[in-house]
């Protein structure tokens, strides 16, 4: 920093950062924030010495009204619930003229509003005048939003920003609605206009182009007083100005914002961490907003028409928000798509965060001490890209082999990456256990593998100890899955009949008598069965191709002529599923739809109950040792 500019910083006021996560932050959440979730957060931030709070719907006042969005409380139970937990701040929220009225602002003031911030395009906001002396009347701050500021230029916002101050405006907001400005941009539309209007000055920005902090600093350079934040940057499109990143940056600066740094990172971590971390809130569409001043609310009528002309949607966002900052017309919409060549399709392909390693991967096993080190290194660099935890599954093999052991990848899929080792003997299992304990989230002890291996020597579970083993069965998580599987498709496809080829478990084949009207089975039964099951001996008995069936389940691979007869055997409009990878069948029934079942797919979204379990007996564990 400068000595200019430090001696310029010290002899400001302080500056407000006004905090929006619980309005503009609903952008993020599809309007849902709760009563609960705004009386907790506006505490916090109260606490934190935050003196300006905006709440509500991120669109403003009367905006679920209007149908804009719903929310689960009303406008004036936000403010009390706020105002309630944040007696010493002043509570506000958004209004755009058009949107809410002027009874539900004086409504909002009886809930106990402080300001509000009357928002109007910057082409029209003459609009929001009336509203400024409305809610001065009422004895509200009033505060005038200059809605996309870049559609007009500077010398016409210096202009109009003294005509809002004249209005009764308590500040001015310059605002970067699709994110694209840059600092030079900011400095000449607060130079201007610092000159032209005696009122205060604020800006709001978005990162689109991740100049919205640099931004808000060139904001305070050129004399705004209020900045506009959010934690996390939670918000519309790209997200807003992250407030625990502009207090760090602030306060290296000099600018005092009466905030602690330490304590606003942690409330940011706590409260609204576990929401960031299940959404992504910059991506490409992002960029093409930013770099043509396009606003994210025009998003799903340009959508529409990328969809209906088959044109590539961010070369049609980039030409309309080029053609007109402000507003969309339909006609110039629907002229310009059919103008654009078509989109181009896409092919597949890996991405950084795929698993690759040479010689594993799904159908591919390999039998070395080498190939379970290459799995376990393909599951730690994959996990360090995707912030997900590597888990490995030991199986016994089903007779003891002292020098077995295969390796090979079940999924890599959102929080877990999976990897299988069989093993055929408790010295291989030693082994392997000693190559990946330091590496390993997770061990899962796969009880339907070899009966030799049901119990595990207590000097092999010491290895990694047993708080990080977890056992699993994993043909009874299969069973589970084909069972869900099959109750969806005889909703979808009819329950008439199914034709089971191969010989079902007992457990399945009676799920499989309680879902459909009538089960064919092509192979052996397993004792006592349903009445309404019976066996298919021979396919070559005519009186079975009346059956009609609306699905087959392959439970093994047929060869050619059962294939044939098992098409002939089902409806014109029947499927297959198969209860595994069998390539030749599928070719054969090519006309056919064929749902294939990956075993490695029943593990799906297992992860997080197991880590339940796991967290749950280390709890109880702790509470006894406790207690003794």
């Amino acid at each position: 920093m400068t000595d200019q500019l430090a001696l310029q910083l010290s002899k400001r006021e302080r500056i407000d950062i006004l905090e929006c996560t619980l309005r503009d932050g609903s952008y993020a959440v599809d309007f849902k924030f709760t009563e609960n979730d705004t009386a907790v957060l506006a505490g916090v931030l109260a606490k934190l010495s935050f003196r300006w709070i905006e709440v509500g719907h991120g669109v403003g006042l009367g905006a679920a009204r209007a149908g804009k969005g719903a929310t689960l409380s009303s406008d004036e139970r936000y403010i009390e619930v706020a105002k309630r937990a944040a007696p010493d701040a002043q509570i506000g929220c958004f209004f755009i003229p058009g949107v809410g009225t002027a009874d539900q602002l004086k409504s909002a003031r009886d809930a106990g509003l402080d300001f509000v911030r009357i928002g109007c395009n910057a082409t029209e906001i003459e609009a929001a005048h009336p509203y400024l002396a409305q809610a001065k009347k009422l004895g509200l701050k009033p505060f005038l939003n200059f809605m996309k500021t870049y559609a007009i230029s500077a010398e016409e916002f210096a202009r109009k920003a003294g005509d809002g101050a004249a209005a009764g405006a308590d500040a001015i907001y310059c605002v970067d609605s699709a994110g694209c400005m840059f600092p030079e941009d900011v400095r000449r539309y607060f130079s201007t206009a610092r000159d032209q209007c005696d009122c205060a000055l604020g800006f709001h920005g978005h990162s689109n182009l991740q100049f919205a902090v640099a931004n808000s600093v060139e904001a305070i350079r050129c004399g705004a007083t209020f900045i506009d934040t959010t934690l996390y940057g939670l918000g519309r499109s790209a997200g807003n100005v992250p407030t625990e990143v502009a207090v760090a940056v602030f306060e290296h600066l000099g600018i005092d914002t009466g905030v602690d740094l330490f304590e606003v990172m942690d409330a940011a971590e706590e409260f609204i961490g576990p929401l960031v971390s299940q959404m992504q809130l910059y991506d490409m569409m992002s960029v093409a907003m930013g770099c043509s001043q396009f606003h994210s609310a025009f998003l799903p009528r340009v959508a529409a028409a990328a969809r209906k002309r088959g044109v590539e949607l961010r070369r049609l966002v980039v030409a309309m928000g080029k053609l007109d900052p402000v507003d969309l017309d339909e006609n110039t919409l629907n002229r310009v798509a059919r103008s654009m060549p078509k989109a181009s399709s896409r092919k597949s392909r890996e991405t950084l965060t795929s698993f690759s390693v040479p010689g594993i991967s799904s159908y591919s096993i390999s039998s070395s001490l080498s190939s379970v080190q290459s799995l376990v290194d393909g599951m730690i660099a994959t996990c360090a890209k995707r912030r997900a935890r590597p888990v490995l599954e030991l199986v016994a093999a089903e007779s003891h082999s002292p020098d077995l052991v295969l390796a090979d990848l079940i999924l890599a899929d959102g929080p877990v990456v999976l990897g299988r080792v069989v093993y055929g003997s408790f010295e291989m299992l030693e082994q392997v256990l000693s190559m990946t304990a330091n590496h390993v989230s997770l061990f899962l002890n796969d009880k339907d593998g070899g009966p030799w291996a049901a119990q595990w020597p207590e000097t092999v579970e010491n290895i990694v100890g047993s708080e990080r083993i977890l056992p699993v069965r994993s043909k009874r998580l299969f069973a589970c899955y084909l069972e869900e599987v099959l109750t969806t498709a005889a909703e979808r496809y009819g329950n008439f009949c199914l034709l089971v080829y191969g010989t079902p478990p007992t457990a399945l084949l009676r799920h499989c008598c309680e879902i459909f009207d009538n089960v064919a089975v092509y192979g052996d039964l397993p004792g006592e069965v349903p009445g309404n099951c019976w066996q298919i001996r021979d396919f070559s008995d005519r009186m079975h191709f009346d059956l009609r069936s609306g699905i087959a389940l392959l439970l093994c691979p047929p060869d050619s002529a059962d294939a044939g007869s098992v098409d002939q055997l089902l409806s014109a409009n029947g499927v297959v599923i198969t209860s595994g990878h069998f390539p030749r069948v599928e070719a054969e029934l090519s006309g056919r739809p064929v749902l294939r079942l990956d075993p490695n797919h029943a593990y799906r979204g297992q992860m997080d109950r197991w880590a339940a379990i796991s967290n749950l007996m280390k709890t109880a564990e702790r509470s006894s040792v406790v207690a003794q």
